[in-house]
């Protein structure tokens, strides 16, 4: 499957994170580019509060085709589009 993967890190500050810089990050980034697309969102690499997952799964949410956390070889669906559902 291919992947378009956002990297948490992306929305640090030197190397650190600080909420006071990732909200302007994050809300100059282009969530739409994922529009009907599988999203990974990379985790573990770096300690970041459970919020910021939760933050990123929101924005992406009405554009993405599907929302996995982890790697690209073992990852967890967290959202998949309504149309894209097996009912």
């Amino acid at each position: 499957m291919a992947f378009d993967i956002i990297d948490p890190t992306d929305f640090l500050s030197e190397g650190r994170f600080s909420e006071e810089k990732f909200f302007p990050l994050a809300e100059g980034y282009d969530w739409s580019k994922h529009t009907g697309k599988m999203v990974l969102v990379r985790g573990c690499s770096t300690i970041l509060p459970p919020w910021v997952f939760m933050y990123i799964t929101a924005q992406l949410a009405p554009y993405a085709k599907s929302i996995r956390y982890g790697n690209e070889h073992d990852n967890v669906t967290v959202f998949r589009h309504a149309k894209d559902k097996d009912v």
